[in-house]
This record gives structure tokens, sequence and C-alpha cells, in this order.
């Protein structure tokens, strides 16, 4: 993986998005050329051809054709492909019109330029995927993995290669140190057959590793001198925490400990970087605020025409270091819906929500007012969620470093919200915890712009909302 700002992206997902950013560049500007004629050739040629694969590699992005659990659903990557063409077909047709019409005299490509090149990018694109996608898993392509463990860190592991088949490694091996009980179902190395002669080191170069990682909770019986041999050999030595956090986005909260958190890379809390957050908060605030006025107008009359009450519901959120602000949303609940006044997470088919409610609950149109707390400075645009004090108060209790998500302003969308679904209980919000932290850890301006953008994937395909 690459790691930049110290958020992790898989090569093969860099590999193909600069081969389908080539395959746009190269469609838009053929055709481009040709409808000009190659003795006539602008600078200016280039710039649209790049701006125009520039904005569709964007689309695309933001509706999740970069991400891993798409590339094994073909169906739904083909649908995504198509749509992300269709959106931006009346964004570039606004466009051309516009600067044909304000500025007369610039070479602009005309409607039969760009739709044969949209055309021809597709297909492209398309092929390029069902080309390209099923190499990703071929088992010499991946980095080749040799897990030092047996226990439930390995079970973990075992249970993630499983789960999902189009991971970058491959796990070659499983080594048994020490006493450690077994609770893989995969075959692994006992100790003993290490011992007759079988070094770690030997079995790494048996087995052409690129990768051992440690994944025993008992360190006291690792060969420290085989370690060091890999090390120098070229293999790279990582820690369990490392491994999981690279490959899923998230930090385990039953390994975690807080040594790791003491020497692991992250939680920088830089005044510069701040300031960049703050000014990229209200910059994409108040173009939210301008395009969506026309929606914030409707959804008001809306919520106003189906009965009484308030059109704003306010509610006490546990903000910045714990802080307490009030949040506002539109109102989605029948009035007085905690009628008897102990807080409860939104249920399936919850009978408090009004048809209005439903229906801005699903599409995230509640949340928009709350583009006002960012700029008050109580949120951020991004960033983990912000909870209920009764809710805060329970899960600080019963899940160990919930309280650390409070070191930075809650957002009104988040790594978590865009990797897993809404959560109701416990569970859900130990599970939403890991992407929270791992937030909080690896956070940067260009983590906030690739949230910013998934959210709309999290808008037109909702999952788990209530």
């Amino acid at each position: 993986m690459l790691r930049i700002f110290r958020h992790y992206i898989p090569l093969p997902t860099i590999a193909i998005s600069a081969v389908e950013m080539l395959f746009l560049f190269s469609a838009f500007y053929i055709y481009h050329v040709k409808s000009i004629g190659n003795s006539n050739i602008h600078s200016s040629d280039g710039y649209y051809s790049f701006g125009f694969s520039i904005a569709i590699f964007i689309m695309m992005f933001s509706l999740g054709l970069y991400n891993r659990p798409i590339f094994a659903r073909y169906r739904e990557m083909l649908i995504r492909i198509v749509l992300s063409f269709c959106f931006m077909l009346p964004i570039f047709m606004l466009l051309t019109e516009s600067i044909s019409r304000y500025f007369p005299g610039a070479a602009v490509p005309s409607h039969e330029t760009y739709l044969p090149g949209m055309l021809l990018g597709l297909f492209a694109v398309t092929g390029t995927r069902f080309l390209i996608l099923p190499m990703i898993n071929v088992g010499a392509l991946k980095r080749r993995v040799l897990v030092v463990g047996v226990g439930d860190l390995a079970r973990r592991i075992e249970q993630l290669v499983s789960t999902h088949a189009n991971r970058g490694f491959l796990v070659v091996e499983f080594v048994r140190f020490g006493n450690e009980g077994p609770c893989i179902g995969s075959k692994y190395l006992d100790e003993k057959q290490l011992q007759k002669g079988l070094s770690l080191a030997a079995l790494s170069e048996a087995k052409v590793v690129d990768e051992i990682v440690i994944a025993s909770r008992d360190r006291r019986g690792l060969p420290i001198d085989d370690l060091l041999d890999c090390k120098l050999k070229g293999v790279n030595i990582t820690e369990y925490l490392t491994f999981w956090e690279r490959e899923t986005g998230q930090i385990d909260l039953e390994a975690l400990q807080p040594s790791w958190l003491f020497f692991s890379d992250g939680f920088r809390m830089d005044w510069f970087p701040n300031l960049l957050k703050r000014t990229f908060d209200v910059i994409v605030s108040m173009i939210f605020v301008v395009l969506t006025a026309p929606v914030i107008a409707v959804t008001a009359f809306a919520i106003r025409l189906e009965g009484s009450g308030p059109i704003f519901y306010v509610q006490e959120r546990v903000g910045l270091h714990g802080k307490r602000f009030r949040l506002l949303k539109f109102r989605s609940m029948s009035v007085n819906a905690e009628t008897d006044g102990v807080p409860r997470w939104a249920a399936n088919n919850d009978q408090r929500i009004t048809r209005i409610g439903a229906l801005i609950r699903k599409t995230r149109i509640d949340e928009i007012p709350q583009i006002l707390n960012v700029l008050r400075g109580d949120m951020s645009f991004i960033g983990p969620r912000p909870e209920r004090p009764f809710f805060v108060e329970t899960l600080t209790r019963e899940i160990p470093y919930y309280s650390e998500r409070h070191r930075v302003r809650p957002g009104i969308s988040g790594w978590a919200q865009i990797n897993y679904p809404y959560g109701a209980s416990v569970e859900d919000a130990r599970e939403k915890l890991t992407y929270d932290l791992y937030y909080v850890k690896n956070r940067s301006l260009f983590l906030d712009f690739v949230i910013l953008l998934q959210t709309a994937r999290v808008v037109l395909w909702p999952e788990g909302v209530r």
C-alpha cells in the first residue's frame, strides 16, 4: 500500500485509477483534435481533455468505484460507471454553453466532440475494469504474508482473508510459538517443527515471503534472531495493530494497547493543519449553503405542510473535549417523540418518524442545517458523529477509548459514516469507534477531501438509514 498524508491507499487502486485516467484523457483528446482538424491543434485541447477526464474520475470516486468491496460486484460496478458518465453529461453541457456565451473567443469543444469522447471513455473504463480486476485476485500478484501466531489475533486475519477475497495480500502460512492455543482453522506449523532445523528465516525464504506479521499476544517466545535475519534480508516485519490499521482502515479495539498509541505515527494536532481544516470547513459550508438553498426551502415548506410543530429540531450533543452544544437538524420525528424522557436510538420502521421525516432521513437532507453548527465552530464538516450526552456516558463506561473520539470536532460526515451503516446499539458504536479512532489518528485535509467525495455515495446508496 501507498501511504499519502498518513492515509493508506491500495496499490491496485492507484494502478487502476492511473490507467483509467489515461484512457479518459486519450478519448477526449482524440475526439477534440479530430473535430478541429489535426493541422490546427490548440494548447487548450489538452486542458479541456484533462479537465473532462478529472471530472469523470472525481465522479467515479464519489460513487465508490475505487473502493475494494465494489471490485467484486460487477453488476453494481457497471451501474455506477454508467451513472458517473450520466451525471457528468449535463454538467459538461452547462459548462461549455456558459463558456461559449460569456467568452465568445474561447476555443470550446462542441457537443459533437465530448459526447463521442464520453462514449469512448465509458467503453474504455468498463473494458479496463473487466480485464484488469480479475488479475488483482491472482495470487502471484499479491503480497505474500507469513503470520506469526495462531491465537485470536491470527483468527481475525484469517477471517479477513475469507470474507474479502480481493485483499492485496495472501497468507502463505501461520506459525505457532510458545504455548498459544490455536484458534484458527488453517493448518499451521508447530514450534517443534521449527526446532527440528527449519528456522523462521528459512521458512520465509522457502515460502517467498514479503512480510511477516506478529499476531501473537505473548511476545516472550518470539525468535528475535530469526526476525532480525528476515528484516536484514528485506522482509518487512509488521506488528498486528499496524497491519490491521493498514488493511482495514480501522483500529482493532480488542488488541489496542496504550504503548502502541504512544509509539505509532499520528494524532498530530499542530496549529497549521487545524487552521487549514477550519478554512476547509468554512469554505465547504458556504458552498453547500448556496447549493442547497432550494432544498432547504422546499424541505422547510414540506415539514410545515405536513402538520404543526417546529421545522427545526434542536438537541444537545457532545463535541470537542466533551463540551456540549446544541445541534440543529430538520425535524424528522413527531413532536414529543420521547414523551417518557428516556433517550433511545432510532429503530427500523420507527413509528415516531413522519412521512417527510422518512424521506429526508433516507436522503440525509435532515443533516443540512448542521452547516450552521460548522460555521459557528461547534462542528467540523468531517469528523466523528456527535452523540447525545446520555449515550456518551453509557458508551464511555462500556467501550474502552470511547472518549478519545472527542479529541477532534464532531462532523456532519466522517470515516465511520461512509464505511459503516447507521448504528443503534452498543456493538454498533464499538464498531464505528474503530473507524473514528483511525480518523483521529490519521486525520488530514487529504483524508477530509476523500471522505467529502465519498459522502455522495452514502447519500445515493443509503445503507442502514433509520
